[in-house]
């Protein structure tokens, strides 16, 4: 990125499909975003991190589990910048979440 970094840190709001939306909170160091759940669902909780990307490349990895958070694991992803407010972050083969800034 030739220009400043943008700072995507704060809550977002994410609309997860088929469950209903859930809050996230960015935390940046430098270009890399990690967004951890403040709500959680039958898959990931609360606390844990949902997903983490790096702003230079947006190549990142999302967190997937089977329900009560058995066999959690990361499988690759990327983030997508729509616009300054609006995020997708895009698991492989798995589908996307659209993430709407809260602050």
């Amino acid at each position: 990125m030739d220009s400043p970094v943008p700072d995507f840190s704060g809550e977002w709001i994410g609309r997860y499909p088929g469950l209903f939306d859930e809050t996230i909170r960015i935390i940046q160091t430098g270009t890399s975003l990690e967004a951890v759940k403040v709500t959680g669902d039958e898959h990931v909780p609360a606390g844990e991190i949902t997903w983490r990307a790096d702003l230079q490349t947006l190549r990142g990895e999302g967190q997937v589990a089977e329900r009560e958070f058995r066999r959690p694991r990361f499988v690759p992803g990327r983030l997508e910048i729509v616009q300054r407010d609006l995020l997708v972050f895009r698991w492989d083969r798995l589908g996307a979440v659209e993430f709407r800034r809260d602050d």
